[in-house]
């Protein structure tokens, strides 16, 4: 048996330990196994609940024409929001297509048979949160929930539009001259200002926004109570936009 020198220290190896130490070695370098895989992130590990469109249909019948219709025919899309932060429950949105008016519904989910319409109703919203285990951990959490309010409250055919920055506003498609110019301007003027919804630092839990509403850009201050309702103050930076209507 060969004993090695490391340094001033002896080690003594058993020879059928050299081989394994050798593969070993050869793993490492190749990355072949991850000797310390990494754990998941939380968002990662968390499951939605999930309804089939039947069930969906189902619990729709009291609504009637048009949800119900529209449920019932195979062309409308019907896709579930990431609701990562509710532990039970969800929300799906019901998109029409044509020859129908397009239109979009947006439904949250709980329970064994609960099913309420959110479109311009916040309260219908802070419902499902208390009955589907709104469960806030991270900042990424607080963000998606405001987010998610402000998507599915929105109005049957328009609503506001969340900015990440001032290019993706939705500017007018052939501007006079007049608006070309007050584009620039407002470009200049926001490019180091707006940008995507994030979560305050301090209590209480408050995520800043930057949306467009009725051609107006907003900064908006939305407060997340312990209970999962939002407390909204906004300020109106440019009351008139270049911009389109979102409806």
């Amino acid at each position: 048996m060969r004993q090695p020198l490391f340094g001033r220290y002896r080690i003594h190896l058993d020879p059928l330990m050299v081989p394994i130490m050798v593969v070993t070695a050869a793993i490492l370098v190749y990355g072949q196994i991850d000797p310390a895989p990494k754990k998941k992130r939380a968002m990662e590990d968390k499951k939605m609940t999930s309804l089939t469109r039947e069930e969906i249909t189902r619990r729709a019948a009291r609504f009637g024409n048009p949800i119900l219709t529209a449920l019932q025919r195979p062309e409308t899309n019907v896709e579930q929001i990431p609701t990562t932060f509710f532990t039970s429950g969800g929300i799906y949105r019901v998109s029409t297509r044509p020859p129908d008016r397009p239109r979009v519904y947006a439904l949250g989910f709980w329970g064994t048979d609960g099913l309420e319409v959110l479109n311009n109703e916040p309260e219908h919203f802070f419902e499902l949160a208390s009955k589907s285990g709104l469960n806030l951990r991270s900042s990424g959490e607080y963000v998606a929930y405001v987010s998610a309010f402000f998507d599915v409250t929105r109005d049957f055919t328009g609503g506001i539009q969340i900015l990440n920055s001032i290019q993706e506003s939705w500017w007018l498609p052939s501007p006079s001259p007049e608006e070309t110019r007050k584009k620039g301007e407002i470009i200049d003027k926001y490019t180091n200002v707006v940008e995507g919804p994030k979560l305050k630092d301090g209590f209480p839990a408050t995520v800043i926004l930057f949306v467009i509403r009725d051609r107006a850009l907003l900064r908006m201050n939305a407060e997340v109570e312990s209970n999962g309702r939002i407390r909204l103050n906004e300020e109106i930076l440019e009351p008139e936009m270049p911009t389109v209507m979102l409806q």
